[in-house]
């Protein structure tokens, strides 16, 4: 029987499995989707005949020395990329993906498996899949906190105890445009903008040229006032804006999509790395804060707690 299953696959599940491999517990983690990484995420697309990739979710590696402590795992993963007005940052190449997936190599994980509910038993945690049922001693979730009452329901006292955390939506355009579209900059960023940030994809390491292609991330604010709104329509009113940022003709403009990210943001971090009650700990980046080295230093500290546990039983 596997020791633990993690729910999630994003960088806080990948963090905790490592940990615990490393010390020798069968772990296996278990995500809904289709890709390792969850946020850190990159979608390829091909346009005519080109495939072009869009990095929809993290969009590098902030220059702390946790996130730099992080890409060293994997070297191979990562490079830098300047991102205009003297600053570079370290991205995952060909894309943010590749990160993740390359931190998880390895690992046993189960993809495109959606976990409807879990209820504790004498025997362990018993799991409810839509690829039918498990049962593990130790139970991890690490998916964003308001995901979490259908697993556990409403009243569970650990979901409560994570009401303090607030998530927010964005809305993530994805955009292809000619090559010789003039180009006003790398990256921009502007809090009090629909648009907040918007970056040139095809200038990150590894990534193909024949397009621009672009990134535009909508404010937390406009996001929530239209996330749940036609999705042809958000997009239609994406492309105009961003169009009318760089001074783009709509008509060089080769291929749009769209990505709403309805837990996206970390709006009101839990500010404790996890929650825990004997053998179920909750953890994630709405833990700490919104970068990858919060959702990673939840996910290890969920590891190490198992470990201390354990060791503990063993004496």
């Amino acid at each position: 029987m596997t020791d633990v299953v993690v729910i999630g696959a994003g960088m806080a599940g990948v963090a905790c499995a490592r940990v615990l491999q490393a010390a020798g517990i069968p772990v296996r983690l278990i995500d809904k989707g289709r890709g390792i990484g969850g946020r850190v995420a990159t979608r390829r697309v091909e346009i005519g005949g080109e495939v072009v990739t869009f990095d929809h979710g993290a969009q590098y590696l902030d220059d702390s020395d946790a996130a730099a402590s992080i890409a060293a795992l994997v070297p191979e993963a990562v490079a830098r990329w300047d991102m205009g007005g003297g600053k570079e940052r370290l991205v995952g190449t060909p894309g943010m993906s590749s990160l993740p997936k390359g931190l998880a190599d390895g690992l046993d994980i189960t993809l495109a498996t959606r976990v409807t509910h879990v209820t504790p038993t004498p025997e362990g945690w018993h799991l409810e899949t839509d690829a039918g049922e498990t049962v593990a001693p130790h139970l991890v979730i690490t998916v964003p906190a308001p995901q979490l009452p259908p697993l556990l329901g409403d009243t569970h006292p650990l979901v409560e105890r994570t009401k303090a955390a607030a998530m927010s939506p964005c809305l993530t355009l994805m955009a292809a445009l000619d090559a010789d579209t003039p180009v006003p900059f790398v990256t921009r960023r502007d809090a009090d903008a629909a648009l907040t940030w918007i970056a040139r994809m095809d200038g990150k390491p590894g990534r193909s040229a024949r397009y621009q292609t672009w990134v535009a991330q909508a404010h937390a604010d406009w996001s929530a006032r239209c996330i749940d709104d036609d999705r042809a329509e958000i997009k239609a009113r994406m492309v105009a804006m961003l169009c009318d940022v760089l001074g783009a003709d709509a008509d060089s403009v080769r291929h749009a999509g769209l990505q709403g990210w309805r837990y996206g943001l970390v709006k009101t971090p839990l500010n404790q790395a996890f929650v825990s009650d004997g053998t179920l700990w909750l953890g994630g980046d709405w833990c700490l804060g919104g970068k990858v080295q919060d959702a990673w230093q939840s996910g290890e500290a969920i590891a190490q707690d198992i470990l201390t546990r354990l060791r503990s039983r063993a004496r």
